[in-house]
């Protein structure tokens, strides 16, 4: 990882001017969700939109490297007691087959539109990697879920200057409004976030119960993306059952439950 950088008092207090204007847009953020989810049902597609603070692509890099670096993954700040973590998929991180992670630095990019948001902190370090257990020995998709720890700029935490979305478990069938970043060499728009609203319902395949929602356009790159119910409570994430799904029309999340909520709890007790 690499060295913290100590921060002066004068970027301090600019730090803190930042996170003033950034509760507003926080606090905004199922606001925005909301909207654009009801921008989709109009269309009856998926759009893209200009993003939440709350979400973000992740980097392989841990210096990014401008518009043209290629981020791999989506993740979700969340609510936690310290502020410091995200939420993603287990097989953006972990490459259960090999036995490793499968990169050696990540960073994270809250709000990404286009570049990063230098509101939101710009990009973020991510300090820690912690994966269920299920899924860093087997594999195991039903435990397809991971949280990642985010290093602290500017003296501050990252739920600080983003807000976090409540993690909760899945009820299914519901209404949610699913966020993520497609791949650049699947979608020239890749580099804004795109949303769709449907109904999550529960599917059965290979005897394991999953979550599925349909709608089009979501490829690689979008594992990882929040599965946004009452407007602020992310109740899954694309991934799971064939890594979220093997057509751009449909999508899978391993359903959460009271194991997902102890991982969780385990992670946030010890960040």
């Amino acid at each position: 990882m690499p060295t913290r950088i100590p921060w002066d008092t004068k970027r301090i207090r600019r730090a803190a001017k930042v996170l003033a204007a950034c509760t507003t847009l926080a606090v905004a953020g199922p606001v925005a969700v909301a909207q654009a989810a009801a921008s989709a049902a109009n269309t009856g597609a998926t759009v893209h939109f200009s993003g939440i603070p709350e979400v973000g692509a992740l980097f392989s890099s841990a210096d990014y490297t401008g518009s043209s670096a290629s981020h791999f993954c989506t993740a979700t700040v969340i609510d936690s007691p310290a502020g410091d973590l995200v939420l993603t998929a287990a097989h953006c991180v972990w490459d259960a087959s090999a036995g490793t992670y499968t990169n050696s630095s990540i960073t994270f990019a809250p709000g990404y539109d286009n570049g990063l948001d230098s509101h939101l902190g710009g990009a973020w370090t991510v300090e820690r990697i912690d994966v269920p257990d299920g899924y860093k020995t087997s594999g195991n998709p039903a435990d397809d879920y991971a949280i990642l720890e985010i290093a602290p700029r500017n003296g501050l935490n990252i739920e600080q200057v983003t807000g976090g979305l409540r993690l909760a478990t899945t009820k299914l069938p519901e209404k949610v409004s699913v966020i993520g970043y497609n791949d650049l060499v699947y979608d020239v728009d890749g580099n804004e976030p795109i949303i769709c609203r449907a109904k999550a319902f529960e599917e059965t395949d290979d005897g394991v119960a999953w979550s599925r929602f349909d709608c089009p356009n979501y490829q690689d790159g979008t594992s990882g993306g929040p599965w946004i119910a009452h407007g602020g409570e992310v109740v899954g994430v694309i991934g799971g059952y064939e890594q979220g799904g093997d057509s751009p029309d449909w999508s899978y999340s391993t359903i959460f439950n009271a194991a997902t909520i102890e991982f969780y709890t385990s992670v946030a007790g010890s960040s």
